[in-house]
């Protein structure tokens, strides 16, 4: 084989290279949405791609749940405690180790938390895929409120459900508090086509007993574009 003819193989293994989206690494307290990425909230208790809202304000010190700043939140409205506007809300850790929120949950290094509204609103985050392709998605939750999280999970492509599961327990970092709970861990992983534009959303609610007190529920998640469609540009 010609040194042509082994450097245009590269080039085309590295065109067809995966794609890896990781919700951790990308959050951003600064944008939104972050690329391909998007915090919000449901308008009201429905999942309908319509009800989607973005979130407009981020707070890196949140007096009532963290004042290091280690702990930044993204709300539907200026907040800075709980009422109108705080919930649903849309958490992170921005250290590389666990830190303790409220003192009440624990979120792990990297880890998003999201908490529902009482009034059934849902926690959102949303991945918007910026090509054509064959994805790869993969979603961990995991209850993390001390108090037993209990709260109902989604991952959708654009409105059609592609899993649901109940959190009941802690599943979270096992220094802060013990593994309990009857289903304190959930996950999902799939391949689907998307065209672009298409959205997956990541879901957080209020659970079968219709409150959010306690709830706070951890989520990590990666989207990865293994294959893009035929003479699409990435």
């Amino acid at each position: 084989m010609s040194l042509a003819a082994i450097i245009l193989l590269i080039f085309a293994q590295l065109a067809q290279a995966p794609t890896t989206f990781d919700l951790s690494a990308d959050f951003s307290f600064r944008d939104n949405p972050k690329k391909v990425w998007q915090y919000g909230y449901s308008a009201t208790n429905s999942l309908a791609p319509d009800q989607f809202r973005a979130d407009t304000e981020s707070d890196r010190v949140d007096m009532q749940c963290d004042s290091t700043g280690s702990i930044g939140f993204w709300h539907p409205a200026a907040n800075h405690g709980p009422g109108p506007g705080y919930y649903p809300y849309v958490a992170y850790n921005t250290t590389k180790q666990s830190q303790v929120g409220c003192k009440g949950w624990a979120v792990r290094a990297g880890e998003v938390a999201m908490e529902a509204s009482n009034s059934g609103q849902y926690s959102l985050v949303r991945f918007v895929a910026p090509v054509a392709g064959t994805y790869k998605v993969g979603a961990q939750f995991a209850g993390i409120h001390y108090g037993l999280s209990t709260t109902d999970v989604h991952v959708l492509h654009n409105g059609t459900p592609l899993f649901d599961a109940d959190i009941d327990g802690y599943g979270g970092d096992p220094a802060f508090h013990k593994v309990q709970g009857a289903n304190p861990t959930a996950s999902y992983s799939g391949q689907l086509e998307l065209k672009a534009n298409e959205t997956v959303t990541f879901a957080v609610g209020y659970g079968k007993n219709k409150t959010n007190s306690g709830d706070t529920t951890g989520l990590f998640a990666q989207v990865v574009l293994l294959a893009g469609a035929p003479g699409q540009k990435r």
